[in-house]
């Protein structure tokens, strides 16, 4: 199993949330200082007040069909955590090796406007987002128009945990011709012949 990132804590929140988007749990009193420091916390009240997304994909040809999904799935909360997936979570899904290495992917995705914070997956497929469900605790759950076989197991957890996520499918970006991994990568493969 790889080394993660740990658990969203609320100091984790805190970092990553911009300063307009905590201004409500500012200004009504959500987040505590610490004595004799000079570091805030939320308390559990606040954490409620601060919407966790979370949205997931192999990102290996970044398109503007993710940069369209990552904005949506941004636009349904105040923090969006990326799941990347992972090199061996690639190659068991699509049965073949992506073209980026996934902390080149990682830290792609994590460059992105809408992206708070951008993590890598566990290798491990079927017990990988029960992890990662675990561990960043969403409010939502942000699935892409063609991640229905995710959208099956999410909901199987959530439902098997008792857990109170939401789950959202996002728009199908149709702005674009080339809006799929796969049409690119064809795209390219055709340029370079």
């Amino acid at each position: 199993m790889q080394t993660r990132h740990g658990p969203l804590a609320e100091q984790e929140i805190l970092s990553i949330v911009n300063e307009d988007d905590l201004r409500h749990v500012v200004d009504e009193g959500y987040i505590v200082r610490h004595r004799n420091e000079a570091r805030y916390s939320l308390s559990g009240l606040g954490r409620s007040k601060i919407r966790v997304v979370l949205a997931g994909g192999v990102y290996d040809v970044l398109h503007l069909g993710h940069l369209a999904g990552l904005t949506e799935a941004k636009s349904l909360g105040d923090v969006l955590i990326a799941v990347v997936a992972s090199d061996i979570t690639v190659e068991m899904l699509k049965g073949r090796r992506p073209i980026f290495p996934q902390e080149d992917r990682r830290k792609l995705v994590e460059g992105l406007k809408p992206v708070d914070r951008a993590i890598l997956g566990y290798e491990d497929v079927g017990m990988g987002y029960e992890e990662v469900l675990k561990e960043i605790m969403p409010d939502v759950v942000a699935f892409g128009y063609d991640q229905e076989n995710l959208e099956r197991s999410v909901r199987e957890i959530i439902t098997r945990r008792k857990l109170r996520i939401q789950m959202i499918k996002l728009s199908k970006y149709e702005n674009e011709r080339h809006a799929s991994s796969t049409s690119v990568r064809q795209k390219l493969s055709e340029a370079l012949s």
